[in-house]
């Protein structure tokens, strides 16, 4: 079935999902009947699997059958863990596969959203809403309050992205728009890859839309390079423009921030592990050395609000992957990442991504722009103590 060493080199990390999720569906359903059939095994000189075509009646299977069919789904699973190459182009994934990003909202502020997108008209291949402004967050002194709205696009091109943008929207730049849309996007990378343009005002709205290549926002999920936005995206947000990418190496990155969190909460009091506590920690990652945080410039109980409101949303983000880690007992982490180093890892990162990043906001966002969101933070913050 799966012979063809070119088939196995361009789609093998979607055929060996689609084997263990062949695996599992039927182990749980029976085996679609009363048999589990288990296919044509992937041949070891492409991917360093064995073994041969076989029917298990499912009445007869035997301790050491089941041990062995489950130690080849773990095999796909681990191999599919193993893969790194994050510019790896998938033309399809498996059904359902990362479905769990796909969070449903209010659907007149999805419109907005998506009427805000609309407004654009340079090439954007990923984008996000995330934030106050997208998923309630308690704490609010009131109801009318409405937050900036935070958006991330992932374009392929940055340069050619802000070329375009600086023609349709020259307001929305700072003085750095004069140096050209080629500096721009040199500016961008630097730090963690993000290019912020802050206060922006589209159809009575106010916005602030950051700006990542692909390859860095990739390269973030895979591999936690800066954890930016590989942190950003293991709290619930609303996909408005999806790429099967992004939504693979994603799926990843919310089992390393699972298995980290159940980590953590294991090593501190094993007997009070709960949901809430356990999407606290999964939220408490990204703000582990973020200058912002150490400096009192977000509000204290920031942690505690974003899970509170959004109890459910995580729920339905993390549906699968609580399944995997903590009732299955699964774990993932990218590679040279380990439960005892991690943390101080993520530490260190996240500290230089948010320092240069917020230094680097002065230049991009402006110093007006970047005083009245400074300013913002800190009266928020003031507010919740």
């Amino acid at each position: 079935m799966f012979r063809k060493s070119g088939y196995l080199r361009r789609n093998w990390p979607g055929v060996l999902r689609q084997q263990s999720c062949r695996f599992q569906s039927q182990l749980r359903n029976g085996g679609g009947g009363n048999e589990v059939h288990v296919h044509e095994a992937i041949p070891n000189t492409d991917v360093g699997l064995q073994g041969e075509a076989a029917g298990l009646s499912w009445n007869n299977v035997e301790v050491k059958d089941l041990y062995l069919l489950e130690k080849g789904i773990k095999k796909t699973d681990q191999a599919i863990s193993e893969f790194s190459n994050y510019r790896y182009k998938f033309k399809r994934l498996p059904p359902n596969y990362g479905c769990n990003q796909l969070v449903k909202i209010d659907r007149r502020l999805e419109a907005e959203l998506r009427h805000i997108m609309s407004y654009f008209r340079s090439p954007i291949k990923y984008a996000f809403g995330y934030g106050s402004g997208v998923f309630e967050q308690s704490g609010y002194l009131q109801e009318s309050e409405k937050p900036q709205i935070d958006l991330i696009f992932g374009v392929s091109h940055p340069e050619h992205f802000h070329s375009l943008n600086m023609r349709q929207n020259p307001h929305h730049y700072s003085t750095m728009r004069y140096f050209g849309s080629d500096f721009v996007s040199k500016l961008q990378d630097v730090g963690a890859g993000v290019y912020f343009n802050p206060f922006v005002n589209i159809y009575g709205h106010d916005v602030k839309y950051g700006v990542i290549s692909m390859e860095n926002l990739l390269k973030d999920l895979a591999t936690w390079d800066t954890f930016y936005l590989a942190g950003r995206l293991q709290k619930p947000v609303k996909v408005l423009k999806n790429d099967l990418r992004v939504q693979f190496w994603n799926q990843l990155n919310l089992k390393a921030a699972a298995t980290l969190a159940k980590s953590r909460i294991m090593a501190k009091s094993p007997s009070k592990f709960s949901e809430f506590e356990f999407y606290k920690e999964i939220t408490a990652l990204s703000y582990l050395g973020d200058v912002r945080y150490k400096l009192g410039g977000e509000n204290p109980k920031k942690i505690h609000n974003i899970v509170e409101k959004n109890f459910d949303n995580f729920r339905s983000y993390y549906k699968p992957i609580y399944k995997d880690v903590v009732l299955n007992d699964l774990s993932y982490l990218p590679k040279g990442y380990t439960p005892d180093n991690a943390l101080s890892a993520l530490e260190q990162k996240i500290y230089v991504s948010s320092s240069v990043q917020a230094i680097k906001g002065i230049f991009t966002a402006g110093l007006t722009k970047s005083i009245k969101y400074a300013w913002a933070k800190k009266m928020k913050a003031l507010d919740q103590r």
